[in-house]
Order: structure tokens, then sequence, then C-alpha cells
């Protein structure tokens, strides 16, 4: 291709970049501040509170505590259609799987950025003129960014996973207690299978991330 057609591709390219960064930067604060929000005012204090009760049932000694206002609080919230029509239970049971869908989402859209950053590039190489990519075509994990930088994108990215992770087990531990108080499927190993293929979807996708890594710092102006 000639310059001018190198440049005005390359233009398309910044613009597209522009416009998915800047939906990937939108569902990543929604997904960190879904999950912080949920993990402490619903998820956490509702599996203290299962926990309290199944510690209370098992001493002879406690006496049977009042049912919790935690336990309806999200039943209780009346919309103009009407209260919403879920649990806190269920909220509870399902607040992982909305994790890692939303960390699912946010992977693959970095994947995209990835992407199309490394074409980016290869028309920066292409051009007479250098031009630093990192500062036209930013990466949440960037190779070329330093260490600290490279570490607080990592720790961002991964935050909602390690919840994930710490949400699953915390259920697990209290599943008896948790699937008695859910309107539907009380088997165990239903639980345990969505926890799984959750697991397993974000992991690999996660792996597919890391995969568009190695070799970028000899593409990388």
């Amino acid at each position: 291709m000639s310059n001018t057609e190198t440049t005005a591709y390359l233009d398309r390219l910044l613009k597209l970049y522009e416009e998915k960064l800047h939906r990937f930067r939108l569902s990543l604060a929604l997904l960190l501040v879904g999950t912080l929000v949920f993990f402490f005012l619903i998820f956490f204090p509702y599996i203290t509170l299962l926990g309290n009760q199944e510690a209370c049932r098992e001493n002879p000694q406690c006496t049977k505590p009042e049912k919790s206002k935690l336990e309806d609080r999200l039943s209780e919230i009346t919309t103009s259609w009407g209260k919403v029509p879920i649990s806190t239970a269920e909220v509870t049971a399902l607040f992982p799987v909305g994790v890692a869908c939303g960390f699912v989402v946010v992977t693959a859209q970095l994947q995209g950025l990835t992407r199309l950053r490394r074409a980016i590039t290869q028309q920066l190489k292409a051009s007479s003129n250098y031009i630093d990519v990192t500062l036209i075509a930013p990466l949440l994990i960037d190779p070329k960014s330093g260490w600290v930088d490279r570490m607080a994108g990592v720790t961002i990215l991964l935050f909602p996973f390690c919840v994930f992770i710490y949400s699953s087990v915390k259920i697990l531990t209290r599943l008896e207690v948790l699937k008695n108080k859910l309107p539907y499927i009380q088997a165990a190993r239903f639980y345990y299978l969505i926890y799984f293929l959750s697991a397993f979807t974000a992991i690999y996708t996660l792996v597919r991330l890391s995969f568009l890594f190695p070799g970028r710092n000899k593409n990388a102006r």
C-alpha cells in the first residue's frame, strides 16, 4: 500500500480501537463496581448469616435466632412493576456465576483489543515516522509498560476472578444450608456443575488471552 493508503487504514484502525477501548473500560468498570457492591452488601453478609445459623443449630445452648431482615432484603424492593421476584438466597447462589460471566466478557474484549493493537503496531512499522504505540493504543496489560503498571493491570483484571473463586468456595462450604432456602433446584451436584463450568470458561478465556502476549515485545515499537 502507498503511504496515503497506509495512513487512511491506520486511521480507521485507531478509530475502531478507540471505540472498542471505550466499551472495554465501561464493561470493566461495571464489573468491578457491581462485584464490590454485591459482595459487600449482599453476598458476604448473607454467607456470614448462614454460617452463624449453622453454628447455632449445632450448639444446643443457642436459642433459635429470629429471621434476619437480610434474607428478605431483595424481595422487599418494590419497583413500578411490583416487588423484585428474587430472593437473597438466589442472588447469593448465582453471584459467582454472574461474576464469571462478566469476567469472560471483559477478557474477550481485551483479547480483541490485543489483536487490534497488533495490527496497529504492524501499520506503524510500515510508516516513515516513529510513533509510540503505547500512547495512541494503550492496553490494560501492556508488555511495553513498566513492571508496576503491568502488575496493576493484572491485579485489576484478576480481581473479579479471585472473587469468583472465593465466593464459589464459600457457597460450597455452606451449600447444605443455602440450598434449603432456594425455591428451585436443590441438588448439590447442580451447583458443583455450574461453578465448574463457570471456572472452566473463565480459565479458558484467560489462557487464550495469555497466548497473545508472548513475542509482543518483538512487534512493538
